[in-house]
């Protein structure tokens, strides 16, 4: 069996990737691969085999499917003739900034930690009968045209597809009961507190006594409500911030690391790299040069 391979690209800087595939022989268009993105493949033409997690579905023109991320998964195309598809990636950043997370964490989280029990396999019906087909064309013709703002109209559309899945999910099951109410207020609280105070020095125990938590309580909620820990959770809020920084701004990466909440510029690299898989200074130069 082939292994998988991560796949690296541009996706995080831009908070999505369209693609399109156009082929007409057989041929394995992806080997198996994953990445840190939810992909949508929407079969325009001809016949595709999409195995994901090592289950294969046989996709026809309207048919599509979900990925969610980092499920390996590979594409291919059996018989000669045209054959097109278009896929549509992106992740949790293009439609939850932290600040937006905050107001709604309480359908998103429980969304991105489930996505298991969201559907992978949609019928030409099943994307017809839904907004799905019109998103899907409206993000095409967006990107083939180009209009002013188009950048913005895409994610728009990106948005409300994740809407439509996020709600089929909820019909599924209608009720999260993974946390209550009152433990959900506590957390909305708890997020507003971090994203207003990340670049402070924040200690989880502190924090755990602060909103009324013992602390392995407190963790416990944490890591089941956003599959992180803490630590970890706080380092991603930072580099998000440090990103639009790096590419905002002349500031040095020292000057950085400290602006976002980081005591060491080694550390601070070294999260920076584990997230984004490229170092701030690449990652500044890669966007200077798109």
């Amino acid at each position: 069996m082939t292994e998988a391979f991560e796949e690296k690209n541009r996706i995080q800087i831009e908070g999505y990737e369209l693609v399109h595939q156009k082929y007409e022989r057989p041929v394995l268009l992806t080997a198996p691969h994953f990445h840190s993105a939810i992909e949508i493949i929407y079969i325009l033409e001809g016949n595709f085999i999409v195995s994901i997690s090592g289950k294969e579905y046989s996709l026809h023109p309207g048919e599509m499917v979900l990925i969610k991320a980092k499920e390996v998964h590979s594409v291919n195309i059996l018989d000669y003739g045209m054959h097109r598809s278009f896929a549509v990636k992106f992740i949790p950043e293009t439609i939850c900034s932290d600040a937006q997370s905050l107001l709604e964490f309480k359908y998103i989280l429980p969304y991105f930690m489930s996505l298991s029990n969201s559907k992978v396999y949609y019928t030409k019906d099943e994307v017809e009968n839904s907004n799905m087909k019109n998103y899907l064309e409206n993000i095409m013709q967006e990107e083939r045209e180009q209009p002013y703002a188009y950048r913005f109209a895409i994610i728009t559309y990106i948005s409300n597809i994740f809407l439509d899945l996020v709600r089929q999910v909820y019909k599924i099951s209608p009720k999260n009961e993974t946390i209550d109410d009152q433990l959900n207020k506590k957390f909305v609280e708890i997020f507003k507190y971090i994203s207003k105070n990340y670049a402070s020095r924040i200690k989880v125990s502190e924090l755990a006594k602060k909103f009324g938590f013992r602390q392995s309580d407190f963790s416990a909620n944490f890591k089941k409500l956003t599959g992180q820990s803490f630590s970890e959770y706080l380092n991603y809020i930072r580099i998000n911030k440090a990103k639009r920084l790096l590419i905002s701004t002349d500031k040095s990466i020292t000057e950085i690391a400290y602006d976002v909440g980081f005591s060491n510029t080694s550390y601070f690299i070294n999260c920076f790299k584990l997230e984004m898989e490229i170092t701030p200074n690449q990652f500044k130069q890669m966007y200077s040069n798109s």
